[in-house]
């Protein structure tokens, strides 16, 4: 591993596992504005990683307005954490998040989140997950309608800023085909995708990926982590 100084962690999907509740959540409020299914490329490559406006402009095809924007993104959202209140004993982080955020804080290095997510669900995650416990206002960064989606570089450049960094500094943690070419243009010192849904063969395929994992259990990975931003 390279050594590096910090690291930028995508959310859904990456410290929170929550693909299928997206996916459900999106069948039914397209099905409900335009009578039709989703496929599974449009998942993988027109909603995973992108911002509830994209999402919306790519199935309405109409001139939308912020306020319109706004309605359509909640209601989903709405749906979405529904589900997410009846995972039950699953309604937590990834398997070994916690243990590696507690290691990475107590070693002082810097991280920050780059979300898509808006500001009712991140303020959800917040509460639920305790996420001050390692980030702040500062260095959760989510889409606030002032930064351009992934695949734009724009929010891992932003993430990595609210660090003191630069994104060739830092190690990214992504999941998804639009997150990874984010990061790629961002110019992300190293990438690491996490196969929370989709598989390390395909995840490995893409252009920029260092390593693959399915969670961050892996103690030796998580002290071959810790070495190349400490050491």
């Amino acid at each position: 591993m390279k050594k590096l100084k910090g690291i930028l962690f995508d959310f859904n999907g990456t410290l929170f596992f929550d693909t299928d509740q997206h996916e459900q959540a999106w069948r039914e409020y397209v099905h409900h504005l335009c009578g039709r299914e989703i496929t599974d490329d449009e998942f993988r490559y027109c909603i995973h990683g992108r911002t509830n406006a994209d999402i919306l402009k790519y199935f309405l095809h109409s001139g939308l307005t912020d306020r319109e924007i706004e309605r359509h993104a909640e209601a989903k959202e709405d749906i979405y954490r529904r589900l997410c209140m009846k995972m039950g004993d699953q309604l937590h982080l990834a398997d070994g998040a916690y243990e590696l955020l507690d290691m990475l804080k107590a070693a002082g290095v810097r991280m920050a989140v780059a979300t898509s997510s808006g500001r009712s669900n991140t303020q959800f995650y917040i509460k639920r997950f305790d996420l001050w416990r390692w980030f702040n206002q500062n260095t959760l960064i989510y889409n606030d309608g002032s930064i351009p989606g992934k695949p734009a570089p724009d929010i891992y450049v932003t993430a990595a800023g609210s660090i003191g960094l630069e994104p060739s500094d830092c190690v990214v943690f992504e999941d998804m085909p639009s997150g990874i070419e984010s990061a790629v243009a961002a110019g992300a010192g190293s990438i690491m995708a996490v196969a929370s849904s989709l598989s390390h063969e395909f995840l490995s395929s893409l252009g920029g990926v260092d390593e693959v994992i399915s969670d961050f259990r892996d103690a030796d990975f998580r002290g071959r982590l810790i070495e190349m931003v400490t050491g």
